[in-house]
């Protein structure tokens, strides 16, 4: 009985240490399993926050090409519009650039060229020279001019102080000038001097002179312009702003000095005017061979008067005034 006893503790006893052994192999198991699935978890973290990091790395592309494309377009608006400012100012230069060429001393404001011939010079020419385009009819290259009876002055010599003066005045009111001479000791034909206008494309060629009379008692202001009849073409052509613009310088003479007026002479006898492609006028300021005129005229106070009222004239030529 006790063998039996024993034998049934000892039997207990092992079943027992298989159970406890059964039961340590199998929780060993679970925690195997438990820590081999811990990775699977981990590595399900990793890349869920791998895809979240990647997703959020693509947003953070796809916001920085947006900001690329938004910067790089705003370049863009701004490269146009400072393209667009740019042709915008183009005109603006062009006309300051032209502004300031056009208020040039040589240019004149006004935009009128005016060319100023001194009449006659110190040594006269007398080898012929055809009195117009084509002429059979000659006449001097050049004359030297009658004198002053009571100041002893030369017409020449008259003529080129009135003249600078004139061209002095005429380049205050915004004309631009141009001067046949500027001495006397030249020697420039009737032909020649008409060339300095024609090629200059003047808008007024303007002759100073003086008259001279075997009547001493002869005074007054004249002008003188082709003909409507003139022979030659060009000067014909310009017949009647010749005679306008003879007729406001007479006009606005006789008002500045008080001077006698005269008249416009029309006649195709001067080889200077003959020889003319635009707007001329002969200005005769008065008589060297009356004592009282040829006083005034060598004065520079009335040479003065005598210049305001030729650039009055030409002021009023222009402005189309009566």
């Amino acid at each position: 009985m006790r063998i039996k006893r024993k034998l049934r503790h000892a039997a207990v006893s092992i079943v027992l240490a298989i159970a406890v052994l059964c039961m340590a192999g199998c929780g060993q198991r679970a925690d195997d399993t438990v820590k081999q699935e811990q990775p699977v978890t981990k590595t399900e973290d990793v890349h869920i926050e791998e895809t979240t990091e990647a997703k959020e790395t693509e947003q953070a592309v796809t916001e920085e090409t947006e900001t690329e494309d938004t910067a790089l377009t705003e370049t863009e608006t701004a490269a146009t519009e400072v393209t667009e400012t740019e042709d915008s100012t183009t005109e603006p230069i062009a006309a300051d650039e032209k502004s300031d060429a056009g208020g040039s001393t040589q240019q004149g404001s006004k935009g009128y060229v005016i060319c100023i011939d001194a009449g006659h010079q110190s040594k006269g020419d007398s080898t012929p020279e055809p009195v117009g385009p084509g002429a059979s009819e000659t006449k001097a290259r050049v004359a030297s001019g009658t004198r002053g009876t009571t100041s002893g002055l030369a017409e020449y010599e008259l003529t080129l102080q009135v003249s600078l003066k004139l061209r002095d005045e005429l380049k205050n009111r915004g004309y631009e000038v141009l001067m046949v001479r500027e001495s006397n000791d030249v020697n420039i034909s009737n032909k020649e001097r008409a060339d300095v206008a024609n090629n200059n494309h003047a808008d007024a060629f303007l002759r100073i002179h003086a008259n001279g009379s075997e009547n001493s008692s002869a005074n007054g202001i004249m002008t003188i312009c082709p003909t409507a009849n003139n022979p030659y073409p060009s000067c014909q052509a310009v017949y009647d702003a010749s005679k306008r613009l003879s007729t406001a310088i007479l006009d606005q003479m006789v008002s500045a000095t008080g001077a006698k007026k005269e008249y416009v002479w029309e006649t195709d006898s001067m080889s200077g005017i003959n020889w003319s492609q635009v707007p001329v006028s002969i200005i005769e300021m008065g008589y060297m061979t009356n004592p009282d005129e040829d006083t005034k005229m060598a004065d520079p106070s009335y040479q003065d008067l005598l210049v305001k009222g030729i650039a009055n004239g030409l002021d009023q030529y222009f402005n189309g005034t009566p």
